[in-house]
């Protein structure tokens, strides 16, 4: 199944800074927190998020292909697309968060979206001798492999509507008015009554009988 975030946005037109990313989730905050939520978002960071998006702490880049989670709205019902990869690079706003996860906005939908451990800070160490211990590890079972959900963020392409097959409806020559054939018919009766009138027996001799009836030949 291939989601189009772009139909399913959360913000109507598309921003043109974190501030307005700001003030949709200042207008719209149970849309917003519930997208938090379903892309796995703890209260703190959502918070957290908005307060760096309303600190000027968004950073206008390119969006990695792959997100660990992406949001989405349909019919008002918000989900989540796990482990989602876009067909094309696109722009948006990267907000780096304390504990090192990434929250991601594409500036074609306004989808929140979720990275997860994407700025882990370096921290310096200090370097030990190595000294090799034997020691039990415990067996840790394989983590289930979650595929990929392609995502597009562009307009679905148009679909011209189906025409409807032309039916010719066929007008028998019969109903026309003007048709010939109806002058045939008279003519085909008074044809057979001819031959009928041709092809009788003749009447016989007036000798043969009286011609009171007048049916006899003279």
């Amino acid at each position: 199944m291939i989601v189009n975030l772009y139909v399913d946005h959360l913000m109507p037109t598309s921003p043109t800074s974190a501030e307005e990313v700001w003030n949709a989730t200042r207008e719209h905050p149970k849309l917003f927190s519930d997208a938090a939520d379903r892309i796995g978002l703890t209260p703190s960071e959502y918070r957290e998020f908005r307060n760096n998006l309303l600190d000027g702490k968004a950073v206008y880049v390119k969006l990695p292909r792959r997100l660990d989670a992406m949001s989405g709205v349909r019919h008002g019902s918000v989900y989540a697309v796990k482990n989602a990869r876009m067909n094309q690079t696109i722009m948006g706003w990267r907000v780096d968060l304390a504990d090192g996860n990434v929250v991601y906005v594409p500036q074609i939908c306004g989808n929140i979206s979720l990275l997860k451990h994407a700025a882990v800070a370096q921290v310096k160490r200090k370097r030990h001798p190595y000294v090799a211990h034997a020691r039990h590890v415990p067996y840790t079972p394989a983590i289930a492999h979650v595929p990929e959900t392609p995502v597009v963020v562009t307009p679905p392409e148009e679909v011209p509507a189906e025409t409807a097959p032309t039916v010719a409806q066929a007008i028998p020559a019969a109903a026309s008015h003007g048709s010939p054939f109806f002058f045939f018919i008279p003519a085909a009766v008074a044809g057979l009554v001819a031959g009928l009138s041709h092809s009788s027996t003749p009447a016989p001799p007036c000798s043969h009988g009286s011609n009171a009836a007048n049916v006899c030949q003279k």
